[in-house]
């Protein structure tokens, strides 16, 4: 399993299984067997709002995409 953010033609990897690739140290994941991914960002800015999408390597391929909205205060 991994998580992305689509930024445009762009992929910017975040974690693949449980190993966090993303420079930004407020993205980490949290996995409870057996199946449960969950990517999580401490104070998400409106910078942050866009495309995720958490992949499963699988034939054929699971890809869902969520849209993070963030609003000012």
């Amino acid at each position: 399993v991994s998580w992305v953010r689509r930024r445009g033609d762009e992929l910017h990897l975040l974690t693949i299984g449980l190993d966090t690739y993303a420079s930004d140290s407020r993205f980490s994941l949290a996995f409870e067997k057996p199946n449960d991914w969950r990517l999580l960002l401490r104070s998400a800015t409106e910078r942050d709002a866009g495309l995720y999408e958490c992949q499963v390597s699988a034939h054929p391929p699971l890809i869902r995409t969520v849209h993070l909205a963030v609003s000012g205060k």
